[in-house]
C-alpha cells in the first residue's frame, strides 16, 4: 500500500494554531471567519498582513509545533513491510530554489525526524497549484490512500485514490463516500479506516483509458471529413505560411501548444497535419448553435467556471490512445474584453473622446491583453506617467518596444501560462510540440504564419515549473522568428 500524507493541517493542527495566534496578532478583528482555510480567509486580512503575521510566528510553527495527537502512532503502525509513506506538501517556500527555500525544506525534515514521523520521500508542491500538483504526484506514485485536509484537493484526489479527510471547519462541506472517510480524532480505528480505504481504492481505481467512453473511430471519421472540406477553402482564402511541420510526429501521444490571439488560431495548425486533433474549447462554444460541430469532431469541452478536472481526464484519454490534443496554455485569448476597456478609459489622464469613441479606437488597434496589463503595472509602479500611459494607448506595441529591453518586450507578447499542458505531458508521456501563430485572418493580407518548434517531453521527475518556462520560451522564440520573416517580406 502507498500512503500520501499532507503536513500542514494533517500532521499538525494548523486550524487551531492559526486561530490561537491570529487572535493575539489581529486583536482588532471581531468578525473572525473560523471556517476559513488560511490567515487571509479567517481574519479578512491582506496578503501583506498575512506575511507579516507569519514572519512573526512561522519559526515557532515550523520548528516547535506539536504533531497532531495520534498521527505519529498511526503512521508508525502503517510503516510496515509492503507499505510506503510519502510526504506530499505545499508548505510555503519549499519549492523555491533559493536560500530561503533550502531553509524551509531543512526545517521540515528536521521537524519530521525530531518527531519520529516515518516516510520514504518528500514531494513539494506550489502553494498556488496545490490540488493539481498533488493529484499528479498521487497518480504518478500510484497512491492508494491520501491523508489530506484541504477540500479542493480531497475532491480532486478521490478520483484516483481513497482519502482520509482530517476534519476541520473548512472541509465540513466534504461528504463521506466509499472513497472518502472523515475523522476528527485519530484513534486505533483510524488504522482500520485507512486499510478499508485502500481496499476500496484497489477495487475501484480509475483506469484513465476508460474514464470517459467515446467512439474514437467515429470521431476520426467526422474530423477527417470536415478537415478535408475545410482546409482547402481556408488555404485558398488566407494562404497561410506553414513552417517546420516536420516537427509534428506522425504517431504517439501529442500535445500541440501555442499562443492564442484569435478564435481561429487552431485552423492554421489543422492545415499543417492530417492527424485528428482534439482541441480544448470553452463550454460556451458547445452551448452555441455550433455545439454539434464541436462534439462530432472530438473537441474537448472546458468549463472555465466549473469542474475543469473532467476536461483534463477527457484529454488524457485521447493521449492514452496515442491521439493528439491541441490547447492554448494562456488559457484564454490574449485580447481586450469590454471590462478591460472600461478600466482603461477610467485611467486616462484627460480623455478628449467619449467612451464609445474610445472603445472603437481600442477595438481597431486590438492590442494584446498581456501588453495592456504590463502598461497598467508600469503606471502603478510609477515607471511611466499618466500622460505617457494615455499616449501609449495610441500604439501600445510600439510604445513598449521603445521602453523595454528586447527580452522584456518579447515576454510581453504572452499571458502567463497555466500548468495544464506540461502536467498532462508528464502524466501521459506525450510529446509537446510548440507553435506560434501570427498575422491576420483577413482575406487578401496573406500574412498568416504558423511556425512549429522541436518537440520535447516532460519526464516524471522533471519540474513542471521548468517545463512550463521552456514551453513559453519556445513559443516566444517562434513568434520572434515569424516577426523576422514578416519584416523580410516587407
Amino acid at each position: 500500500m502507498k500512503i500520501g500524507v499532507d503536513v500542514d493541517g494533517v500532521l499538525t493542527d494548523l486550524e487551531s494554531y492559526q486561530l490561537k495566534y491570529g487572535k493575539k496578532y489581529f486583536k482588532n478583528v471581531t468578525d473572525i471567519n473560523e471556517d476559513g482555510y488560511d490567515i487571509c480567509d479567517i481574519f479578512h486580512c491582506s496578503k501583506e498582513e498575512s506575511e507579516a503575521f507569519w514572519t512573526k510566528y512561522i519559526w515557532k510553527y515550523c520548528l516547535r509545533e506539536s504533531v497532531r495527537p495520534g498521527m505519529k502512532e498511526l503512521l508508525q503502525k502503517l510503516n510496515c513491510p509492503g507499505n510506503d509513506i510519502y510526504i506530499i506538501t505545499s508548505r510555503a517556500h519549499t519549492t523555491e530554489q533559493t536560500v530561503v527555500g533550502d531553509i524551509f525544506r531543512r526545517m521540515l525534515t528536521f521537524w519530521l525526524n525530531k518527531n519520529e514521523i516515518p516516510y520514504k520521500k518528500i514531494y513539494y508542491c506550489k502553494e498556488d497549484n496545490t490540488s493539481e500538483e498533488k493529484y499528479d504526484i498521487c497518480r504518478r506514485l500510484g497512491i492508494d490512500v491520501m491523508i489530506e485536509d484541504k477540500k479542493e484537493t480531497i475532491n480532486s484526489i478521490q478520483n484516483i485514490a481513497g482519502v482520509l479527510c482530517i476534519s476541520n471547519k473548512n472541509n465540513e462541506v466534504v461528504k463521506e463516500t466509499d472513497r472518502i472517510k472523515k475523522v476528527s480524532v485519530i484513534s486505533d480505528k483510524t488504522y482500520d479506516d485507512v486499510i478499508e480505504l485502500s481496499h476500496k481504492s484497489s477495487e475501484k481505481k480509475i483506469n484513465a483509458d476508460f474514464v470517459v467512453s467515446f467512439d474514437k473511430d467515429q470521431y476520426r471519421f467526422n474530423y477527417g471529413v470536415i478537415r478535408n472540406l475545410g482546409v482547402p477553402v481556408f488555404k485558398l482564402l488566407l494562404k497561410p505560411t506553414i513552417l517546420n511541420k516536420q516537427y509534428i510526429p506522425k504517431n504517439g501521444p501529442l500535445l500541440l501548444c501555442g499562443n492564442h490571439l484569435h478564435v481561429w488560431d487552431q485552423f492554421p495548425v489543422i492545415c499543417a497535419t492530417k492527424r485528428p486533433t482534439h482541441w480544448m474549447s470553452k463550454k460556451e462554444y458547445f452551448d452555441s448553435k455550433l455545439g454539434p460541430f464541436f462534439e462530432k469532431t472530438g473537441a474537448i469541452c472546458v468549463d472555465r467556471y466549473g469542474d475543469a478536472h473532467q476536461s483534463t481526464l477527457t484529454a488524457l484519454n485521447y493521449l492514452y490512445i496515442d491521439s493528439a490534443v491541441g490547447l492554448f496554455p494562456e488559457g484564454t485569448r490574449n485580447h481586450l474584453k469590454e471590462k478591460h476597456i472600461d478600466s482603461l478609459y477610467g485611467m486616462l489622464s484627460s480623455p478628449s473622446i467619449s467612451r464609445e469613441e474610445f472603445s472603437q479606437f481600442i477595438h481597431h488597434q486590438n492590442p494584446r491583453l498581456s501588453q495592456i496589463l504590463l502598461l497598467e503595472k508600469m503606471l502603478q509602479n510609477k515607471k511611466i506617467s499618466a500622460e505617457e500611459f494615455s499616449y501609449a494607448l495610441n500604439d501600445v506595441d510600439q510604445f513598449l518596444q521603445s521602453k523595454l529591453t528586447p527580452n522584456e518586450y518579447k515576454d510581453s507578447l504572452l499571458l502567463p501560462f497555466k500548468f495544464g499542458a506540461v502536467s498532462m505531458a508528464q502524466r501521459s508521456g506525450a510529446t509537446i510540440v510548440p507553435f506560434g501563430v501570427t498575422g491576420d485572418y483577413t482575406i487578401g493580407n496573406n500574412n498568416l504564419i504558423v511556425n512549429f518548434g522541436e518537440g520535447f517531453q516532460v519526464r516524471p521527475d522533471d519540474s513542471l515549473e521548468v517545463a512550463n518556462k521552456k514551453l513559453r520560451s519556445d513559443i516566444l522564440n517562434l513568434l520572434d522568428e515569424n516577426k523576422k520573416l514578416e519584416y523580410k517580406r516587407k
